[in-house]
């Protein structure tokens, strides 16, 4: 598992008990500080009236912000919680330990996909096929394909009433902001990281679609 995905797995993993204990004004202004967070997202976690929901809110954005993210919001935790700091260091150990080949997610379903339906961009009809597959766990999949929480935002109030088409929008957003970059391989990795069916995957992605 690549370096990012595991420890978008770690923040998942203790996402409840982080969210119970952190100060987040003070991480907040931290990583803001380094240049990690804008102006926009800080006042979005300052505007939330309760901490964990500005906690929840946090972890959740932390994956899209790059590899300086994971270091420096262990480094946040060092003064006031060095347990949870500790605790973060300990599972990413942990993580490297169990890890005897690492692999892309996507490889996983060489065995059913080709390798030239992987490359391709996905159309507009297997994104909606995927959208209408989706439930809440659509919002960790595409911060984790580099949306922003105000792409999130945009989609949800375009289609306030219609769940799969606020998921839709946001994957051809995705689609467009990538290009030749934003292929079936890269969407899966994301996908099998989010623990979707993986039978659901095969079926829209397979040859014959």
């Amino acid at each position: 598992m690549e370096e990012k995905h595991r420890r978008i797995w770690i923040l998942r993993r203790l996402r409840l008990e982080l969210a119970s204990q952190l100060r987040v004004d003070m991480v907040v202004e931290y990583l803001y500080q380094e240049r990690l967070l804008g102006q926009s997202f800080l006042e979005e976690v300052r505007a939330e009236p309760a901490s964990v929901r500005k906690a929840l809110k946090l972890l959740d954005y932390l994956p899209s912000r790059g590899a300086r993210a994971f270091p420096a919001f262990a480094d946040s935790l060092r003064d006031e919680f060095p347990w949870l700091r500790r605790r973060l260091e300990e599972e990413e150990r942990a993580e490297e330990e169990e890890e005897e080949e690492p692999r892309e997610p996507a490889d996983e379903l060489r065995l059913t996909i080709s390798d030239h339906i992987l490359k391709r961009i996905p159309t507009d009809k297997q994104l909606n096929h995927l959208s209408s597959h989706l439930g809440p766990e659509w919002e960790g999949i595409v911060v984790d394909l580099g949306l922003k929480t105000s792409d999130l935002y945009r989609c949800k109030m375009n289609h306030q009433y219609n769940l799969q088409a606020q998921i839709l929008a946001a994957f051809i957003l995705w689609k467009r902001r990538l290009g030749k970059r934003a292929t079936v391989w890269t969407l899966c990795d994301s996908l099998i990281l989010a623990e979707t069916d993986p039978g659901v995957i095969v079926k829209i992605f397979q040859e014959n679609h």
